[in-house]
C-alpha cells in the first residue's frame, strides 16, 4: 500500500500522481498544477468526475463552462462533472487538484478565501487549545453543492499537534493530506494506526509531501519551532453522502476532547 507520496511539486505542468491505480484509494484522484513563465497554461478534463482545486501560491485564471475565474492564495473552485478546463497564469500559479467519480451534476462555483471563508465563523474555525490548537478552514464544503469531495486546509502553531483528538472515518470516507509552507529543515510526524502499539504508518513528512488515509486514526505533530500545515481532502465512498466534517469516530479514551469539527 502506498501511503506516502514525496514531493508532489517536483514537476511543472499538471501531474495527477495519486489515483486508485497508484494508491489504496478507491475513488479519489489528486495531484498538482504548477505553472510559471516557462509553462503558462495547461488544459484538463476528468470525464465522469467532479473536480476541485485550491490555490496554494501565486495567482492565475481558470476557464470552465464558458467563464473565466481569477484565483489567488487559498481560493477554491468546484468544476462540474466532466467539464473541461484551462488553467493559466502570467506569473506563477500552484494548485492542488482533486477529483472523484459521480453520477450527479452541480454548478461550477468559485469560493474566495478572503471574502467568503475567512470572515465566516462557520467556515474559518479555531479548533482545540494548546498544544493542539490550529486554524481549520473549510473552503469547498457544505458552503457549495457537491457530490463527494470536501476540501480545505489546516494551519498550526509551531510544535503543535493537529487532527486531535485522534479520529477515523474508514467506513465512510478516504482522505488525503498534502503538506505546504513547511520549509526545511522543518518537518512533522504523521501517524496512521488502528492500534497504536503496532501502527501501520509513522513517518516524517515535509513540505509538498502527501499522505493517503484509507483507514485508522491519523494525528500528526509538528517539530518544535516549525508548524504543520496541510490541505485536507475528504472523499465520500458513497456518491452524494457524508459532505460534513462532523461525523468522525474518536479513538476510545479521548472522547472527552472536543473535535471542533461541527
Amino acid at each position: 500500500m502506498d501511503w506516502l507520496f514525496r514531493n508532489t511539486a517536483a514537476s511543472k505542468g499538471r501531474n495527477i500522481s495519486i489515483t486508485p491505480e497508484t494508491s489504496a484509494f478507491k475513488v479519489l484522484y489528486a495531484g498538482r498544477v504548477i505553472l510559471d513563465k516557462e509553462i503558462r497554461s495547461v488544459t484538463g478534463q476528468n470525464p465522469g468526475r467532479e473536480t476541485t482545486m485550491l490555490c496554494l501560491h501565486g495567482n492565475g485564471q481558470i476557464k470552465a463552462g464558458g467563464k473565466t475565474f481569477n484565483l489567488s492564495r487559498f481560493d477554491g473552485i468546484y468544476i462540474s462533472r466532466g467539464e473541461s478546463f484551462e488553467v493559466s497564469t502570467d506569473s506563477s500559479f500552484d494548485l492542488i487538484e482533486a477529483s472523484a467519480p459521480t453520477q450527479q451534476s452541480h454548478p461550477t462555483k468559485l469560493v474566495r478565501y478572503e471574502q467568503d471563508v475567512k470572515p465566516n465563523e462557520s467556515l474559518a474555525l479555531k479548533v482545540g487549545q494548546e498544544p493542539y490548537y490550529r486554524d481549520l478552514n473549510k473552503v469547498l464544503c457544505e458552503n457549495i453543492e457537491g457530490s463527494r469531495i470536501l476540501l480545505g486546509f489546516t494551519m498550526s502553531k509551531p510544535g503543535n499537534w493537529t487532527s486531535w483528538p485522534p479520529h477515523e472515518h474508514a467506513t465512510t470516507r478516504e482522505e488525503l493530506y498534502l503538506f505546504f509552507d513547511m520549509p526545511r529543515p522543518g518537518f512533522a510526524t504523521q501517524f496512521i494506526y488502528t492500534n497504536l502499539e503496532n501502527p501501520e504508518f509513522v513517518q516524517p513528512v515535509y513540505e509538498n509531501d502527501a499522505v493517503t488515509i484509507v483507514k485508522g486514526y491519523h494525528p500528526n505533530v509538528a517539530a518544535p519551532g516549525y508548524p504543520v500545515n496541510f490541505v485536507w481532502i475528504l472523499c465520500s465512498l458513497e456518491d452524494g453522502a457524508w459532505r460534513t466534517l462532523a461525523d468522525v469516530n474518536v479513538q476510545p479514551g479521548f472522547e472527552a476532547i472536543p473535535t471542533g469539527l461541527k
